[in-house]
């Protein structure tokens, strides 16, 4: 083929071609994706949005070669078939086509390749960053894969630009192999990429079409990989084009010309290369034998061999020891539930078959979650800021009533933390499946089937709040809120047929709502203060009682008794003259017994009242001795009044003579005037004292 300026010109045709394509598949998958609600094209529109930058580039580059074939061509006129001419020159100063076409081998195909890689590698960062928020605790930060529900416009879709860019691909591939227009290979290479996407979209929709949503989900995880396999091997080509040796005259390959794609995109020459590989392997021509040949005329019988031994084994489906199934035929039930074993079925896709696992205990929060755990909640915490989402609170009876006195303020507000835990009912499959399907609502992580369960258990918890009391739910009834409620949710679902067996209801936390909760802690603070002194007292009285009683079993009885004593009293001193010797008789009796018990306990009372015994015994006898002596004495004074005086007086002297003080003065009394100061009682001077002390003795 000749190569001139027609040739380069046709090329950059080619490339505008594949431009408006690829700017056409883009533009239809992005708007379809937004139009439908579909993840997955969105996603798959990202790739074909950045192959704009490549089919630009070969326009540029072909461009670019066209004027340089002008250039030459306009050259050769101008020498014509002279050997000199002024306009013969080796050099670029005259040629300034071909110093812009090494100016974007140089720089700018460099750079749109770099360019194009960090765009692949900044989406696709971006694309697995949005698939890791699909499981947010946070509501507001969670992302959800959105599934389009036309599915036959989408296939459609899929089906026919996959087809349409991989026969644009072998097209350009053939042009490829033209020297001249070798550069198209990154365009083809392209073009099988948006091939293969648009067919893993496609075998995904076949499979949302049998109700498999997994195989479009896991695609969406797919794409940004496919991206960064893309854009490495593109940084990869352009550190080998820095450092690989070219020949004179040989136009350099742009990085983002991917030699993997390039394979899909010219399937012969895999072909080809298994078949020399093989060869090479044996030694010999070993693809013209006749076994080989074998094969390859029966590898249909094979494959077909193959797919029929896969719908046999879908006929037949193990069930679990914990499982049991049903069989679905266009998403009817057929059939009765089978129990662990095997299974037998019509192959898929005709009968499918689904399958539970029964004794598995799942779990559902009824109300809010934390986003981390936490091992301590104390009331005063801020739910709002621990909370994925912010807490509703529950009514309850603020005081004594029912609640129809909604009118008169009687009500609080709780916050509660409810954990439903709940598994397939025996024999109850059947409902369970009528009850709710696995399919997700939008924007949402749970299940058709779990919104209904916390539809039906939000509703009980509530009725049954309201008609309790504050005190109950945070005092004496709290440690029975889970049973009970337990039972209330499991009739509610039990009326609905929901094939549920509630296993438990957990209430980890109730406490009082919003800033109320304060208010609470400081009372069971003083609530736990008073009873502290309480107890204090108590034992204070209770050990000031036992070492008053002695022993500590007859405290209770001799304070009743004394209780007995005292109101007895009250009732002598209030009595007629008629019932005062009946009420005097009860007090005797009384003041008996609790004598008896005192002196029973052996205490400090009993003490006390024996010390009063015996200082009663001592005075008593010791007065009764004095008065027997006076008598005595009595006598001796009647005899001789003055003998008795004398002899009283002089004994008085001779007991306290001897140990006082004697003067001795030797002049007139009349003459001496003493003057005594009195710093001590002397026994001398008080004369009546001594003859009292004297009788006493």
């Amino acid at each position: 083929m000749r190569v001139d300026h027609h040739a380069f010109q046709r090329a950059a045709t080619t490339s505008l071609t594949g431009l408006i394509l690829q700017f056409a598949v883009a533009t239809i998958l992005l708007v379809f994706g937004l139009i439908t609600d579909s993840t997955p094209f969105i996603f798959a529109s990202m790739f074909v949005w950045v192959g704009v930058l490549v089919w630009f580039g070969l326009i540029i580059l072909f461009y670019q070669e066209k004027m340089k074939a002008l250039e030459s061509l306009e050259e050769s006129e101008l020498v014509g078939d002279e050997q000199s001419s002024i306009f013969a020159t080796g050099g670029d100063e005259v040629r300034p086509a071909s110093s812009r076409l090494k100016l974007i081998h140089k720089w700018v195909m460099p750079t749109l390749s770099v360019s194009t890689a960090l765009f692949l590698i900044l989406i696709g960062l971006y694309l697995i960053r949005f698939l890791n928020r699909l499981n947010h605790q946070d509501d507001l930060a969670q992302t959800f894969i959105q599934l389009t529900p036309h599915i036959g416009w989408a296939l459609a879709t899929t089906m026919a630009f996959s087809l349409t860019c991989f026969i644009y691909s072998r097209f350009i591939a053939g042009m490829a192999k033209v020297q001249a227009w070798s550069n198209l290979r990154g365009g083809s290479a392209w073009m099988v990429g948006n091939a293969a996407i648009l067919l893993a979209l496609s075998i995904g929709l076949v499979f949302r079409f049998f109700g498999n949503d997994e195989v479009l989900r896991a695609i969406c995880w797919a794409i940004p990989i496919f991206m960064f396999a893309v854009s490495a091997e593109i940084l990869v080509n352009f550190v080998l084009n820095l450092y690989r040796p070219r020949l004179h005259g040989e136009s350099q390959r742009p990085a983002f010309d991917s030699k993997t794609l390039s394979l899909f995109a010219s399937p012969d020459s895999v072909v080809r290369s298994i078949n020399e590989a093989i060869n090479y392997q044996f030694g010999f021509d070993i693809t013209s034998s006749w076994g080989y040949q074998l094969f390859v005329r029966s590898a249909i019988w094979l494959v077909s061999l193959g797919v029929a031994v896969l719908l046999l084994m879908s006929s037949i489906v193990i069930v679990e020891p914990n499982e049991q199934a049903v069989r679905t035929r266009l998403g009817a039930i057929i059939g009765e539930v089978h129990l662990p074993g095997p299974m037998f079925k019509l192959p898929w896709p005709l009968e499918k078959t689904v399958i539970e696992n029964v004794s598995t205990i799942r779990t559902l929060p009824l109300t809010f979650t934390w986003k981390n755990d936490r091992e301590v909640v104390l009331w005063t915490d801020d739910y709002n800021q621990l909370a994925v989402t912010r807490p509703s609170p529950f009514l309850v009876n603020d005081a004594q009533g029912a609640i129809e006195s909604i009118s008169d303020d009687l009500l609080s507000l709780v916050d509660i933390r409810a954990v439903l835990q709940y598994r397939v009912s025996e024999g109850g499959l059947l409902h369970w499946l009528q009850f709710g399907s696995d399919d997700k609502e939008r924007r949402s992580r749970k299940t058709i089937r779990e919104l209904a369960i916390l539809a039906v258990s939000q509703n009980t918890l509530t009725e049954m709040f309201q008609h309790l009391q504050l005190d109950s739910v945070l005092g004496k009834e709290r440690a029975n809120l889970s049973t009970f409620a337990k039972r209330r949710i499991q009739k509610a679902l039990d009326r609905l047929q929901s094939g549920i067996e509630v296993v438990a209801v957990d209430l980890p936390l109730i406490s009082p709502s919003g800033d109320a909760a304060g208010s609470f802690e400081e009372l069971s603070v003083a609530i736990q203060g008073e009873a502290l002194l309480t107890s204090a007292a108590e034992g204070q009285a209770q050990a000031m009682l036992t070492r008053t009683i002695g022993n500590p079993d007859l405290v209770d009885q001799v304070i009743s008794t004394l209780q007995e004593y005292n109101d007895a009293s009250k009732e002598w001193e209030n009595a007629s003259k008629s019932s005062v010797e009946t009420s005097l008789k009860l007090m005797h009796e009384l003041e008996t017994q609790v004598s008896h018990l005192i002196e029973e306990g052996n205490g400090y009372a009993a003490a006390q009242i024996r010390t009063a015994r015996v200082r009663r015994w001592t005075t008593l006898m010791g007065t009764w001795s004095r008065a027997s002596r006076v008598s005595g004495q009595n006598l001796a004074y009647e005899a001789s009044p003055n003998l008795y005086m004398q002899r009283m007086y002089m004994s008085v002297l001779a007991r306290k003579l001897p140990s006082i003080k004697k003067y001795v003065i030797g002049i007139d009394p009349e003459r001496l005037d003493i003057e005594v100061e009195l710093q001590q009682i002397n026994p001398l001077l008080n004369f009546s004292d001594s003859i009292d002390t004297e009788g006493a003795q």
